[in-house]
């Protein structure tokens, strides 16, 4: 999970335990499973871009070290109370200080709902590592659980295209799509995450094509899922 970081044994295996245990409980959307394959994601990308991959790597798997459920009154700090976590890890277990706020930056600038632009190619490519785990089929499902953990219901019974009323993807993990999802190809800052996401997007949009269909309506048109009406629920 860590090939390539640099670091010895007990220091990547005491990474992975405190990822792994932070993430303990959480529903789909913010599991470990989801750690494990953002890091997969930014080593893959850190393959065709120039980067430094111990500092990429060790964001990657302690970016979700604090995660504050969306309802707590701290759920827009998470990045920040999450590299503060990070850094402090990174330093008991030995770590320089110069690398340890590296990662912290990149960590506290990786989250959407922050709107933070990258300021380093590492931070970069974190981001688009996180998003693309954000979409195709895994994407749609950690959706579809974050939705239930929220109590949203999958789409609004008479209008769920959002035709004649707002964005709302606190109450309709459809909506999500729309509000998040179909907007992060814009977003990515690497040629690679652009390829990769191709695909990813395809499938979203079969998703809500097949949903038209079984519900016998028209299809939205992709332009109409792309103002912000609400506030992010991720």
């Amino acid at each position: 999970m860590l090939s390539g970081i640099g670091w010895s044994e007990p220091i990547t295996s005491a990474l992975i335990h405190a990822a792994r245990q932070a993430c303990d409980g959480r529903n789909a959307g913010h599991d470990f499973g989801h750690v494990e394959r953002v890091t997969r994601l930014a080593s893959r990308l850190a393959d065709s871009e120039s980067c430094n991959r111990t500092v990429l790597l060790a964001s990657a798997v302690l970016h979700e070290l604090v995660n504050h459920p969306k309802h707590h009154e701290r759920s827009p700090l998470s990045g920040h109370d999450c590299a503060i976590a990070a850094s402090d890890l990174l330093i008991s277990l030995g770590i320089d200080e110069t690398t340890a706020q590296s990662v912290a930056s990149c960590i506290s600038q990786h989250g959407w709902s922050a709107g933070k632009v990258p300021t380093t190619p590492e931070a970069a490519l974190l981001q688009d590592a996180d998003r693309l785990d954000a979409l195709g089929a895994i994407g749609l499902a950690r959706c579809i659980a974050t939705g239930v953990e929220m109590e949203a219901a999958l789409f609004h019974p008479e209008d769920p295209f959002a035709v004649a009323r707002q964005l709302d993807d606190r109450r309709y993990s459809l909506d999500h799509l729309a509000r998040k999802l179909f907007r992060l190809p814009d977003t990515f800052h690497s040629a690679a995450a652009r390829e990769l996401a191709k695909p990813r997007i395809a499938f979203l949009r079969y998703y809500v094509e097949q949903i038209a269909h079984e519900l016998f309506l028209e299809a939205p048109a992709a332009t109409m899922w792309n103002g912000p009406t609400s506030p992010p629920s991720e």
